[in-house]
């Protein structure tokens, strides 16, 4: 029963650690502007399942679907995946392809566990060249199944950098980091120099949809200024679409708001 609890609470450290070096490389990879969608976690050493993959625990960080569709050409599956025993590669499975996983991936080499910055130059390399960026020879860096405490080690100094590390645990520091990283863009894109006043015809559902997007968005940051660069760029297309393109200058509060912030 002892050796057990023990499994059980090591599993739980190691999915945390992951969860932690997953959130600090999806940090440095906001900051790049690289759109990341979701991050995944998982601790079960001793899962057997694993040996068809010759793994153990991993992680992977996703990206929105626009984003592989924009980089990739298509909607298939791709993502970086952090593997216990060889470190990091990036996958890409094309829709129908048939494709494995394994068959698929360009395997990053530098280490088991390399500094996040080195992970994101690694996908910068992938999106210069999908086809010969890493290698397809996939490395090993220790047994599957064995020492799980070095390997928790390891990785335990990846979980509190970042501006979201408390009170923000595992999914909550990624929202909280995806959050600040929108906030910023928002306001960059809100500053822009040289805009154009643009053509754009909806539907009134359409316009209603996205002004209900913006209050989800209001309701659910945890930042206050992203709170309120959604809760005011709502409001200014509410009162454009009633007052008329002529008043696209006059209601512009969301913008006053980005440029007070710059």
């Amino acid at each position: 029963m002892f050796a057990e609890d023990c499994a059980t609470q090591m599993r739980s450290d190691l999915e945390a650690a992951i969860g932690g070096y997953m959130v600090a490389v999806a940090g440095v990879l906001l900051d790049e502007d690289v759109p990341v969608a979701s991050m995944s976690a998982y601790g079960d050493f001793e899962d057997p399942s694993q040996d068809a993959f010759e793994g153990d625990v991993e992680g992977s960080v996703e990206f929105t679907h626009a984003f592989r569709r924009r980089f990739l050409g298509d909607g298939g599956d791709a993502g970086l995946l952090w593997c216990g025993v060889s470190g990091w590669c990036f996958f890409h499975i094309p829709e129908g392809s048939g494709r494995t996983l394994l068959e698929s991936a360009r395997w990053m080499g530098g280490g088991l566990t390399p500094e996040p910055r080195r992970v994101a130059a690694f996908l910068s390399e992938v999106r210069l060249d999908s086809r010969n960026a890493g290698s397809n020879e996939r490395p090993f860096y220790r047994a599957p199944h064995r020492e799980p405490g070095a390997l928790l080690g390891r990785l335990a100094a990846f979980g509190t950098a970042d501006e979201c590390a408390e009170p923000w645990p595992g999914d909550s520091r990624l929202a909280c980091l995806r959050s600040s990283a929108c906030q910023r863009r928002s306001v960059e894109k809100l500053t822009a120099a040289d805009q154009e006043i643009v053509d754009v015809a909806l539907h009134t559902g359409e316009l209603s949809a996205l002004t209900e997007l913006l209050e989800y968005v209001e309701g659910d940051t945890p930042h206050h200024e992203l709170r309120e660069l959604a809760r005011r760029l709502a409001r200014d297309l509410t009162s454009r679409a009633r007052d008329g393109v002529q008043s696209i200058d006059e209601h512009r509060e969301a913008f006053g708001y980005a440029d007070e912030r710059r």
